[in-house]
């Protein structure tokens, strides 16, 4: 009896203390996943040095100078945004996100004096790579989020961190060389707004801020209603879209395989569409960020109303604002 008590006991304890999961992208585009003894994240703040506990971190973006890859992508990705074709400014749209602060400064140069409204891609890049509570005169501060949901700018500095992989393999990491770092969290929740007409999938889709790991389940409900033909009411649904079609031109209720006006799903810039729903529950989808969308066809000047999406995704990484 006093063996069984012992091993209950001291149980809980092993598994609190074990070394948390990070995903940590690196100034040279890769990606590093695994656990870590990092016990402090160095952060440097007004002058003083100091460090931010990782349990209580979710994510923290380096400002240092763009690497030469990534300034070589910045400049590329930013042209293509502009561009016409659909597919690689989604990516495009993806890396910059990935890349993060250093997109600040060549993006505002991109902007021109001109009517720059949604729905347009570039306009909507730059709350995805800093949120306005957190933007500040110092471009080059790095950008801490933490747990509690304050966000703060500093500057990371300290000694290198091993990130041990699945397979036992151990990676030393420089702070000068790392881009982001995300601290894996049991469970993440979002409630958010996916707008028919911003985040209609002949637009963009609206990015969670939620990374998927090949563990994670997603539990999502929606509530509202969109229009996609204004006074039409046969054009009108709830996030499980249309049952039939909206009008006698229509043989199908369908478009890219799921129903007009559906709440639908993605991983990534470029990842297969899947539906959601009104009520949804998801699990062996792809790692990465989880993005959202209302689906409809090529004509969607004509769409109004917004769904209302509350989502909890357990094993995840939380980079950010739905945005």
């Amino acid at each position: 009896m006093l063996r069984r008590a012992i091993l209950t006991f001291f149980l809980p304890i092993a598994i609190w203390a074990a070394p948390p999961w990070v995903m940590v992208r690196m100034t040279d585009g890769t990606t590093i996943e695994g656990r870590t003894q990092l016990k402090t994240v160095p952060f440097e703040r007004e002058g003083k040095s100091g460090g931010i506990p990782i349990a209580e971190l979710l994510s923290v973006q380096s400002g240092a100078p763009a690497s030469d890859f990534e300034t070589g992508r910045i400049t590329a990705d930013l042209a293509t945004i502009q561009g016409k074709d659909r597919a690689p400014r989604d990516l495009a749209v993806e890396e910059l996100t990935n890349i993060g602060l250093p997109v600040i400064t060549p993006l505002l140069k991109a902007y021109k004096d001109t009517d720059q409204h949604e729905p347009k891609p570039l306009y909507r890049l730059f709350e995805r790579v800093i949120p306005s509570a957190a933007d500040g005169p110092d471009r080059t501060l790095s950008l801490a989020r933490l747990q509690n949901g304050d966000m703060v700018r500093g500057k990371l500095t300290g000694p290198a961190f091993d990130v041990v992989s699945t397979d036992g393999k151990a990676t030393k990491v420089e702070w000068s060389n790392v881009r982001v770092l995300a601290v894996r969290r049991t469970s993440v929740k979002r409630t958010m707004k996916v707008h028919a007409l911003a985040h209609s999938t002949q637009i963009e889709f609206l990015d969670t801020g939620v990374a998927l790991t090949a563990s994670s389940k997603v539990e999502s409900s929606a509530k509202g209603f969109v229009r996609l033909s204004w006074e039409t009411d046969s054009w009108a649904t709830d996030a499980n879209g249309l049952t039939k079609p909206g009008s006698p031109a229509y043989k199908s209720n369908l478009v890219d395989g799921q129903p007009f006006g559906a709440l639908v799903g993605r991983i990534g810039g470029a990842g297969d569409m899947f539906f959601v729903g009104a009520k949804g529950s998801l699990s062996g989808k792809p790692a990465g960020r989880l993005r959202l969308a209302v689906n409809d066809n090529a004509h969607w000047q004509n769409n109004l109303g917004s769904f209302i999406v509350t989502m909890a995704v357990s094993d995840a990484y939380d980079l950010g604002e739905a945005q």
